[in-house]
């Protein structure tokens, strides 16, 4: 599987949206930081195991609000749930790094995991 089924749309003078060709679904983007080491969060993003993220400490902050941290996902994800792509980030020097390559899926494999990029993204 690979981007071929994705477009990228511009939308005014710099803005643009991704859209799932197949279904002319738009995709939302989303991240979620982990209050963890990059290890546990590569081997789940790259086995494409997104409920294994989903048990992993998020990083909140002293209010129980979303906080940041060196280690995040990357998530794309369609509202259908026909496509859905993760991708480990570790800041390394002030900058986002993609530890591993992106893992998309598409199809019965998608949908089967929807919940959990929802639940990721939210």
């Amino acid at each position: 599987m690979s981007l071929e089924s994705v477009e990228k749309r511009r939308k005014m003078l710099i803005f643009s949206e991704l859209i799932y060709k197949p279904t002319g679904e738009k995709i939302t983007e989303a991240f979620r930081y982990f209050a963890c080491d990059i290890d546990p969060v590569e081997a789940a993003a790259t086995a494409g195991d997104l409920e294994a993220l989903t048990r992993l400490p998020y990083a909140l902050d002293e209010d129980g609000d979303r906080d940041t941290s060196s280690v995040l996902v990357d998530l794309a994800y369609t509202p259908s749930g026909s496509f859905v792509a993760v991708q480990p980030v570790q800041y390394q020097d002030y900058g986002p790094v993609p530890v591993a390559p992106t893992v998309i899926l598409e199809g019965a494999s998608a949908k089967a995991l929807i919940a959990s990029a929802k639940a990721l993204g939210d």
